[in-house]
């Protein structure tokens, strides 16, 4: 049945990059990644044995085979989806009316709060020796506001890119400083940051209204095996602290010498890095086992979770009862990431096979199809766009993380924009070209 499952999420992708939703078809990748193939890797181990760990995850084999027929429901549920909905007609966009071109104070001020961000993120919130050594950098208290603050860098990448602007040093310079220390911390984050990128690429640089034949498709290949190698490497000389310290080069020898210690590895990936179908069979079986402690709270402990974790440190430590409380209303805690497909489970019950595809369906598809084919102002598209990227945190978990981290990037761009918005000049008319004496238009 898995590999129906993964025909399945193949089919649905392909026809989410037929009809041009790349979010979509993004997201179901990742559910395939992160679900789909894990659950590959449990089903072997459950041929010998009865029950098996996945990290926290106790998974035992009816739980397993229950997990299942769920997530078949939820791919046989996005599949139809997609195939029932128009997707995004060629040339349904409306041609921008404004052009972004900040000048070159513009840009100094930029890379002058980026690196004062930066600094203080590095040699003050989290330290040097901390910021050097240790393999999960960006944990203490604070550092995520920082993290947060960055994306004001790749804002100017984004609306030039949004609004076919002419991209200069200026932009690449903020948006490779964002990326660089924000990769350093936070690997999703950086995805997050790629993601809004290369989706605006994608539907305002006029690929989407061209055929996706193959040549487009290897480039739209390309570029996400780069991306995966990046998100690994970077994973992988993370994991490789844990067990040596030195230099980049004795970081990458070890990895070379060790790749079943590290991310680079499938079967350390799925069982130590990685929480998928490990999460959603996990749930089931204490279903099972303890059938007394489950109790459905209908999305209420995500809301109070994610409206308490976007808060900065010291009221966040005011609201402890109310984080208890939030917490006490989940019956499943055995994951420590869960994904989006697990967290309807433990909320709804086996309605989330119907509740989650809807979701993304709404989030990934119908959402940018009304973003791009109607007139929206800078500031939305840049929102938008944002929060098409946060979908990530939506299928990959947890979903208090998604609702935080939507809501923070949301602030934050309309705390900086009074300082974007005076760049914004009127898109250029082209001239006519004037008539031949004696012509006449019919």
């Amino acid at each position: 049945m898995i590999w129906i499952i993964l025909c399945l999420n193949l089919a649905t992708m392909a026809v989410a990059f037929k009809k041009r939703m790349i979010l979509y078809g993004l997201l179901n990748g990742l559910f395939l990644f992160l679900i789909t193939g894990q659950a590959i890797q449990i089903q072997e181990d459950l041929r010998t044995e009865r029950t098996v760990y996945y990290l926290h995850n106790f998974i035992s084999d009816i739980g397993f085979s229950s997990a299942i027929w769920y997530v078949l429901a939820i791919s046989c549920f996005a599949l139809l989806l997609s195939l029932l909905s128009p997707g995004y007609r060629a040339h349904s966009q409306v041609r921008p009316a404004v052009t972004f071109q900040p000048s070159a104070l513009f840009y100094v001020s930029l890379i002058s709060v980026l690196l004062l961000v930066s600094f203080v993120l590095i040699f003050v919130v989290v330290g040097l020796s901390e910021f050097l050594h240790s393999s999960r950098p960006g944990y203490q208290t604070g550092a995520t506001i920082f993290l947060v603050l960055l994306f004001v860098g790749i804002i100017p990448l984004l609306l030039k890119v949004l609004f076919r602007g002419k991209v200069g040093p200026g932009d690449i310079t903020c948006f490779l400083l964002s990326c660089i220390v924000t990769a350093a911390f936070s690997r999703i984050h950086l995805v997050l940051y790629l993601t809004a990128i290369l989706l605006a690429f994608f539907y305002s640089s006029g690929w989407s209204d061209r055929p996706i034949g193959l040549k487009r498709a290897s480039a739209i290949f390309l570029v996400g095996a780069i991306g995966s190698i990046a998100f690994f490497g970077i994973g992988a000389l993370h994991d490789a602290q844990n067990f040596v310290s030195g230099s980049f080069s004795d970081l990458a020898t070890y990895i070379l010498k060790n790749p079943e210690k590290s991310i680079l590895s499938i079967d350390y990936n799925y069982r130590v890095g990685i929480e998928g179908m490990s999460g959603i069979a996990g749930a089931f079986s204490q279903q099972y086992s303890y059938p007394e402690s489950v109790h459905h709270d209908f999305g209420l402990s995500w809301l109070l979770q994610g409206s308490i974790q976007w808060l900065p440190g010291v009221i966040k430590d005011r609201t402890a009862g109310l984080t208890s409380f939030s917490e006490d209303l989940t019956w499943y805690s055995g994951s420590i990431v869960p994904t989006g497909a697990e967290s309807f489970f433990v909320s709804f019950g086996l309605v989330g096979c119907i509740l989650y595809p809807l979701c993304v369906f709404l989030l990934s598809w119908q959402l940018p199809i009304k973003i791009l084919t109607n007139k929206t102002s800078p500031l939305v598209g840049v929102v938008a766009y944002t929060l098409f990227a946060c979908c990530i945190f939506f299928v990959r978990g947890n979903l208090p993380t998604w609702i935080a981290f939507s809501f923070s990037y949301v602030v934050v761009i309309l705390a900086s924009w009074p300082f974007f918005w005076r760049c914004f000049r009127e898109y250029p008319v082209e001239p006519r070209m004037p008539l031949a004496r004696g012509k006449v238009l019919n």
